[in-house]
């Protein structure tokens, strides 16, 4: 079934991680994630790369995670749903982006969206 969705904000940059699958507290010290709009019950959509392979490089899988609590304007409770390539449960802090090297990736930034329900026919013959 089709769903409408709305993007709250993209490429928003995850600086640090705690906690343990499927439950992680991100920290995203860059941006006001209140300002932003980010509720309880939004998804996030993270494109892992292979590390140092470039940033234009193919996806090796996306990852969702949805928001369960706002800790304050920087911190987020987060919890794994899923990820495209069925590689599992994976710290959103641990998905490189391409960019940087092989020993030092840099993180896959975060896409926020909301889920606005079932897609509705507003004309049915």
């Amino acid at each position: 079934m089709a769903r409408n969705t709305i993007t709250i904000a993209t490429g928003i940059d995850i600086s640090s991680c705690s906690g343990s699958g499927p439950t992680y507290t991100a920290e995203y010290s860059s941006y006001d994630l209140i300002t932003l709009g980010i509720k309880v019950g939004d998804w996030i959509t993270a494109n892992k790369r292979v590390a140092g392979a470039g940033g234009s490089s193919t996806i090796s899988s996306v990852y969702t995670y949805q928001v369960i609590a706002i800790i304050d304007m920087e911190r987020l409770t987060i919890k794994y749903i899923s990820d495209s390539n069925g590689d599992g449960d994976d710290s959103p802090c641990d998905l490189p982006s391409g960019t940087g090297s092989s020993g030092s990736p840099n993180k896959a930034p975060h896409t926020f969206y909301r889920d606005l329900g079932a897609a509705f026919l507003m004309f049915v013959d």
